[in-house]
């Protein structure tokens, strides 16, 4: 067997697993705090970065099905946290903003994740961060690639 037998990996993947589910159920925690959920906060984030956006296109960036994203939508305006309007080229589908008290906990949220990161990262220097994201970023690469493959030949 070569020097990178699946013994010798299989602590990378287990680490990127294991680093990413506690991240999110520590963010879970502090959003709670807050009395959003983090489906919720994705949706909430990515509305605030695509104003006007459509439930189609909001379900695509958050990976979730359009009725999913519908009831999420629906807790948030509820809340008054964003607004949706009728889309002007297509009479079916409704467009999202995010409302002023939406940019308020957005804000407020962000305080949480940005925190959390900097105690994630905590004796991790920069040019380690670096790296790290650099591997991570070629990893995302090479899994995408491999899908387009993927994809390539099952047509």
């Amino acid at each position: 067997m070569g020097t990178s037998s699946f013994a010798n990996t299989l602590p990378l993947g287990y680490l990127i697993h294991e680093v990413m589910r506690l991240q999110k159920r520590r963010f879970e925690d502090e959003a709670r705090i807050h009395g959003i959920t983090l489906p919720q906060w994705r949706a909430l984030a990515e509305t605030f970065k695509a104003d006007g956006i459509s439930q189609r296109a909001l379900a695509d960036r958050i990976d979730a099905d359009p009725m999913t994203v519908s009831g999420i939508l629906d807790r948030l305006e509820k809340r008054g946290l964003i607004a949706r309007s009728a889309d002007p080229n297509d009479s079916r589908a409704k467009l999202a903003r995010v409302t002023l008290l939406g940019e308020e906990l957005i804000s407020e949220v962000r305080t949480v994740g940005l925190a959390l990161h900097a105690q994630a990262t905590e004796g991790i220097g920069p040019e380690d961060q670096k790296i790290v994201i650099k591997a991570l970023e070629r990893m995302r690469e090479n899994l995408i690639a491999m899908t387009a493959e993927q994809k390539e030949v099952a047509e």
